[in-house]
């Protein structure tokens, strides 16, 4: 009787521990499909990225992240198949910033290049050619950069596209020709972190340390308390920032604090959904770090 009583408290112990041992077992599924996911993703396979991330939220259906990833990529495959359709030119542009959003979210800039250079077939203004330009520094394309932006008239330029136009410059050793561009360049009084980051990138790689410390300063004061911080970590890594980042001045900026009251949607920690990460602003973002350069 003894030997039944704890045979049968075994047996019982073991037919409890099975839904955890299967619930680790779905967990672990699940995450070895988001790897694949992830994996496809970088291929630009939208569409087995997207089967992965299904299997895995339905293998682990207690994961909300995987739900929203799987939503986040299902929108992008939607919105991949009509941007080419759209003819309402409002609902264009929010797709055509929402999908650059995603892509400049997940490195695919292969990707944003192309939908770069079709909207600005379209389009043919400032803000177009600076994404463009944009998107062809990100790829060390600094030559294309500088022929996308130098195409367009003083009368139609814009302080971005010529700070971008300058970074260009300054990278192929252009030095005179970026000085001048950025002699041309108004500091923006107030807001616009992204126009001041690349406008401190502008000022190192022209040899103004001094000037980028205090662009870098203003950047991050103008900068949501929530995004600040991912700010001053590209800053850090940023190549075109290298020549400053051992001096003091950089040191001291990077103790800056916000002085913005953050906003209603600057706080989340996913973006890739919403339109206005990507319109935030032309070639960078106001309220997340700027995304422009090939670092």
């Amino acid at each position: 009787m003894i030997v039944r009583r704890v045979l049968w408290i075994v047996v019982a112990g073991l037919v409890g521990l099975m839904p955890v041992v299967a619930l680790a077992g779905a967990a672990e599924t699940a995450a070895a499909l988001v790897v694949d996911a992830k994996a496809l993703l970088v291929k630009a396979d939208f569409e087995g990225a997207l089967k992965a991330y299904a299997q895995a939220a339905k293998t682990d259906s207690q994961n909300q992240d995987y739900r929203q990833q799987y939503s986040v990529l299902r929108r992008v495959v939607d919105m991949r198949k009509a941007v080419d359709k759209e003819t309402n030119d409002e609902k264009w542009r929010g797709t055509v910033a929402g999908l650059r959003a995603f892509y400049y979210q997940n490195d695919l800039y292969g990707e944003a290049l192309a939908l770069d250079s079709k909207a600005h077939g379209k389009l043919k203004n400032a803000e177009s050619a600076s994404s463009l330009a944009q998107t062809q520094l990100q790829m060390g394309r600094n030559a294309e950069a500088a022929a996308t932006l130098s195409a367009l008239d003083e009368k139609t330029a814009t302080p971005q596209s010529q700070v971008l136009l300058g970074i260009a410059l300054a990278r192929q050793g252009k030095n005179d020709e970026a000085k001048a561009v950025a002699g041309k360049i108004e500091t923006p009084k107030e807001g616009m972190p992204g126009l001041l980051y690349d406008l401190a990138c502008l000022h190192a790689l022209t040899g103004d340390t001094a000037g980028a410390a205090a662009l870098l300063t203003r950047c991050f004061e103008n900068t949501p308390p929530s995004r600040v911080d991912a700010f001053k970590t590209t800053a850090k890594q940023d190549k075109d920032l290298s020549s400053m980042v051992a001096s003091a001045d950089f040191a001291k900026s990077l103790e800056t604090a916000s002085k913005v009251k953050e906003s209603a949607c600057s706080g989340g920690s996913n973006c890739g959904s919403c339109p206005s990460k990507g319109g935030c602003s032309t070639a960078s973002k106001s309220a997340c770090p700027s995304e422009k350069a090939a670092k």
